[in-house]
């Protein structure tokens, strides 16, 4: 049976024509920002707890939740794996995704709240017995906080409301397809980090797709497409789809 360690997650994406940003999320506000980690973090405990994680074609998902009563503002994760025998196949991070930040950086988790990862391992996955992260740049809030819905993020960046709903989902040979309906409060909202969870017939986690968007504008209902560039078996479908308000330190130019 495999072990569970620190999370990460693994998930592809790839974004329709949206605005997606790559740009890595930057904080606003009062926070506390923990330097960089290493070995010696062996012994602390542990920043989040690993839910559930899965090997889809290369592919490997995890999802990790917020036990704590603070919000986490961003953490950088890095993934080692190991096979069975407990020998190192790997260590993958936004490194390895080229520069990616979006499949291995944790944004706006609030207590209670779960979170997907993703990394491309690619051949040899199948050896992978269990999976171990570190948690780098750590920021989080000064004072502890309630959970909001993660479909519903009040909260998420200076009171913005926002929410996200599965509206399509197709399976094709060499790709899968999420289809979202996004629907903005009074507020707009600059720039938001979509993740659609699937799953299987029997609820077996398959993978994370993630995305940012930008320019959400205030009262509106905004479709995207998102991308999953890997199989998926048959009766694959979308669980849940989540978004939350991002601050960047550079905003984006919105019309």
């Amino acid at each position: 049976m495999r072990r569970l360690g620190l999370a990460c997650a693994a998930v592809a994406v790839a974004i329709g024509s949206s605005g997606c940003s790559d740009l890595r999320a930057q904080l606003e506000g009062a926070e506390v920002v923990e330097p960089s980690v290493d070995a010696s973090y062996a012994a602390l405990p542990t920043v989040l707890e690993t839910a559930e994680w899965s090997v889809t074609d290369g592919l490997v998902s995890v999802i990790v939740r917020n036990d704590t009563d603070r919000d986490l503002r961003t953490a950088e994760v890095t993934m080692t794996a190991r096979d069975e025998h407990g020998e190192v196949l790997g260590t993958y991070g936004t490194s390895s995704m080229g520069g990616d930040s979006s499949c291995c950086t944790v944004q706006s988790l609030a207590p209670g709240e779960e979170f997907g990862l993703y990394f491309a391992v690619g051949e040899g996955s199948d050896r992978i017995d269990d999976v171990e992260l570190t948690y780098s740049r750590l920021a989080w809030a000064q004072k502890p906080s309630g959970s909001p819905s993660p479909s519903s993020s009040e909260g998420a960046a200076g009171g913005a409301e926002v929410n996200a709903r599965a509206t399509d989902f197709v399976i094709q040979q060499d790709q899968t397809v999420v289809r979202a309906t996004v629907e903005v409060g009074e507020e707009d909202i600059p720039r938001a980090l979509v993740q659609a969870i699937l799953r299987g017939r029997s609820g077996k986690l398959i993978a994370v797709v993630t995305g940012r968007w930008s320019c959400f504008e205030a009262d509106s209902t905004r479709r995207i497409r998102m991308e999953l560039f890997q199989p998926v078996p048959l009766g694959t479908g979308v669980d849940s789809v989540s978004i939350r308000p991002i601050g960047d330190a550079v905003a984006p130019r919105c019309s």
